[in-house]
């Protein structure tokens, strides 16, 4: 049988899903680079957390430190951004595990939307 010209449904079609696997596919994008984000500023807190707690604490006591908070530069004691460093490193984990999910769960839907919907990837 030779080439037939796709009719205009079939194009229509074909573009709507091409459409929707384009935003299936950058939101995963935006997803990975949150997780990205996020990561880089846990390994970030973890370093300076490391660095601090590993100051004797008798060279610590009454020892000023500085911490960025929102925009504003604040002093505190080492202690006090040693607290402050771990309550924020767990968030970043909560946050890390939390994005994590939602990446393999997006990652999931996208495999069965292709399958449900018969696509073939083919690369160039």
């Amino acid at each position: 049988m030779e080439n037939e010209p796709r009719s205009g449904t079939d194009e229509q079609k074909s573009a709507a899903l091409q459409q929707q696997y384009n935003k299936l596919q950058a939101d995963i994008a935006d997803m990975q680079e949150q997780l990205g984000t996020i990561q880089a500023q846990l390994q970030e807190y973890v370093i300076v957390d490391k660095t601090l707690t590993s100051i004797s604490p008798d060279h610590r006591a009454g020892r000023k430190c500085f911490k960025m908070i929102g925009g504003v530069l604040v002093e505190k004691t080492v202690d006090e951004v040693i607290k402050l460093l771990d309550a924020d490193i767990k968030s970043l984990q909560q946050q890390r595990e939390s994005h994590e999910k939602s990446v393999a769960s997006a990652r999931t839907s996208l495999e069965s939307w292709i399958k449900n919907n018969h696509i073939k990837i083919i690369r160039q």
